[in-house]
């Protein structure tokens, strides 16, 4: 789809975005050079490529347009291709396009061929997946795909999945319609927070400040669980995890669950605006390797 802004002429495609990517942008590419795009539910965004696989279409480059975004957005849906067909109760999209069609244009999406109503998993920006909300064993098949996404270490978009509701997306309510996958779920969710805080702690590097990393740690009765350091003293930006680990300068460890460790640290621990979510623990500058 071509769209005029002045006298050039800009052919767009849609790209899928996850509110985590979004949040590591608003570091790379701030204000008018962030990507405009359109809301579509839970933690989704549909935005605009330029060409195929080129620069995201700005919020800078927007206000030079006569037509309003979305309109511009949905008139690059004219391209998407049709849904794969239903198997083993799944859709699964590789297109990206059709899948932000689904993602903005819910009536793409069959119920009749699913078990019960459309629930949206935006994986990947090439491995959105829909399924029955009634299918249990579909969905278990969708946390299976989101392991095997996250082993393989691509981009990945939200772990967090959106079901039909009237005409637009909401957040699936999981934890009621499919307790027996409760743990299943904790894991996947848990996987792709520490793939999104790897993202902006790459971005969020400074010598004045620790920037804590999230981590997997599988416990002995196989339940995920994730964790993060904070040196003892030193300004932190820590990351919401299960489990803190305490070190101490003497040397000694301790370990805090995160909701005793900011009950601890009081209103001295300031939660920020960044997402994914941090919370900064002030102290000292960290110390130099070797020092």
């Amino acid at each position: 789809m071509s769209h005029s802004s002045h006298d050039t002429a800009v052919t767009v495609t849609p790209r899928i975005y996850g509110a985590s990517e979004l949040g590591v942008l608003s570091f790379t590419a701030p204000g008018p050079a962030h990507p405009r795009v359109e809301y579509v539910g839970g933690d989704l965004f549909v935005g605009l490529d330029e060409g195929t696989g080129g620069a995201a279409i700005t919020q800078g480059q927007v206000e030079g347009w006569a037509e309003p975004f979305r309109d511009a957005v949905v008139a690059a849906l004219a391209s998407a291709p049709a849904l794969p067909e239903v198997r083993d109760g799944l859709i699964v999209v590789t297109d990206e396009v059709a899948a932000a069609a689904v993602l903005l244009e819910p009536h793409r999406v069959s119920a009749a061929s699913l078990a019960g109503t459309p629930v949206v998993f935006a994986l990947a920006r090439t491995r959105v997946v829909v399924v029955g909300a009634d299918d249990e064993d579909a969905i278990g098949r969708v946390l299976e795909l989101a392991e095997q996404l996250f082993e393989e270490g691509g981009p990945l978009v939200s772990a967090h999945p959106i079901v039909l509701e009237g005409a637009a997306w909401a957040p699936f309510r999981w934890r009621e319609v499919a307790p027996a996958l409760e743990m299943r779920f904790e894991r996947v969710l848990r996987l792709f927070s520490v793939r999104a805080y790897e993202a902006q702690s790459a971005v969020l590097q400074r010598p004045d400040v620790h920037i804590a990393d999230a981590k997997i740690r599988v416990l002995d009765s196989g339940v995920t669980t994730t964790f993060a350091a904070w040196p003892k003293g030193t300004a932190t930006l820590l990351p919401v995890v299960d489990n803190v680990i305490i070190a101490d300068p003497s040397g000694s460890l301790s370990v805090a669950t995160f909701d005793q460790f900011l009950t601890a640290g009081g209103d001295a621990i300031v939660r920020t605006g960044l997402s994914p979510l941090r919370y900064f623990v002030p102290g000292e500058p960290p110390r130099a390797a070797g020092a």
